[in-house]
């Protein structure tokens, strides 16, 4: 009787314990316990997006591609699992149903936190900045919003530039003729066969297909950019709130540590493909104000 009892207690406490780790990993967040339960994560990126996101070598490269493997280490270390990364390549015009639609679990990609964007997915703690930008022809001259007018203008369908450019139009009159696309090559190849005058994206992503270019001299930029800074984050679901805490946790500790510059030197000051290939973006104000903050708490 009493081996009995022993065991049964011995029992008891065991499958007490077994339940209590397993709680301790069960949160209000579905898309966490979804990756703890599963031991995989579903990671989306968009093709075409010098230095942030691009195939390099057959597998996604760039900036943002780096700092979400850094979140899915930390999330390994943080709960001492190894999990199974999965990548989708999505369109650009796509980027946020997929999130808000639950087919992938963080959106590592370009996605500037907008109020509208806020609606549907949740932002991290911004890691870039930039504005929107006019990539032109020498010979077209519309380096600026006012000679954008009665010229035919591709921009990213659903896209922040669709957005201006709409209400350019309807503000001022301009009378652009707004050529929708789901892929920024679709951008750039539109724009080099002369079917549109000019390619409104943000900066960055215009600067980083420059350097690659062999012709680049027969393009042209806005030498500032235009419009309202963009904040770049990391997207996930409405929902996953402690997933938004994991990231933006990571963020800050790559701000205080020396990660972060490491990764921006790697993608922005150095050459990517060739020698000559280099975007040469040093960091942004804001970006070093940022570092500076998380670097004294």
């Amino acid at each position: 009787m009493f081996s009995y009892l022993t065991n049964c207690k011995s029992t008891g406490i065991f499958l007490l314990t077994t339940m209590m780790l397993f709680c301790g990993n069960v949160f209000a967040d579905p898309v966490l316990n979804k990756i703890l339960s599963t031991h995989s994560i579903t990671l989306a990126w968009v093709d075409n997006t010098r230095p942030i996101a691009w195939q390099l070598n057959n597998k996604p490269s760039g900036m943002v591609i780096d700092i979400c493997l850094d979140v899915v280490q930390s999330i390994e270390k943080r709960y001492n699992t190894k999990l199974d990364v999965k990548w989708i390549k999505i369109p650009a015009a796509a980027r946020f149903e997929v999130i808000s639609h639950n087919q992938a679990d963080v959106l590592c990609a370009v996605a500037a936190n907008s109020g509208q964007r806020h609606k549907i997915v949740k932002f991290s703690i911004p890691w870039f900045y930039t504005k929107m930008n006019i990539l032109t022809k020498k010979s077209e001259q519309v380096l600026n919003e006012e000679l954008l007018s009665g010229h035919t203008v591709g921009v990213i369908s659903g896209g922040t530039a669709a957005l201006e450019l709409a209400k350019m139009n309807e503000n001022y009159n301009y009378s652009i003729s707004v050529k929708l696309v789901r892929d920024f090559n679709d951008g750039f190849d539109l724009l080099a066969d002369g079917h549109i005058s000019a390619f409104i994206t943000d900066d960055v992503i215009i600067r980083g297909k420059l350097a690659e270019m062999p012709n680049k001299e027969d393009y042209q930029i806005n030498a500032s950019g235009f419009g309202n800074t963009l904040e770049y984050g990391l997207a996930v679901d409405k929902n996953a709130d402690k997933m938004e805490e994991i990231i933006n946790t990571n963020i800050k500790t790559m701000f205080a540590t020396k990660r972060f510059d490491e990764l921006y030197n790697k993608w922005f000051m150095s050459p990517l493909t060739s020698p000559d290939d280099i975007v040469q973006l040093p960091m942004s104000q804001q970006l070093i104000n940022d570092k500076l903050r998380y670097q004294l708490r």
